[in-house]
């Protein structure tokens, strides 16, 4: 399984409450339609004005292959385009990561 971790900041011209918004129902249900996602989870901080970001995105397949098949499909590239119009992508941090489940 491989898992896309990616931490969101909101663009300066948004309050959290506007980027939370925004992403929960548009950006999300979006997100939900790409080809090869097996699971997807969203968090956002309790706190905002004391995180250094404000939503944790974790999109999960099958494998490497079926990631990057996924943000080169049309879906994907609307998926990428949208979270340019409501967060910062330079301020995004990324990490692919193979998860071990060690209690669930």
């Amino acid at each position: 399984m491989t898992k896309l971790a990616i931490t969101l900041r909101r663009r300066d011209d948004a309050t959290f409450e506007e980027f939370r918004e925004h992403y929960l129902e548009e950006h999300a249900p979006l997100a939900a339609d790409l080809p090869g996602l097996e699971r997807y989870t969203v968090s956002f901080p309790n706190d905002p004005d004391d995180a250094s970001y404000d939503a944790l995105a974790e999109l999960y397949f099958a494998d490497d292959e079926a990631m990057a098949e996924s943000f080169a499909s049309e879906i994907g590239r609307e998926v990428t385009a949208d979270a340019e119009t409501f967060a910062d992508m330079d301020a995004a941090e990324r990490v692919v990561l193979e998860e071990h489940v060690e209690v669930a």
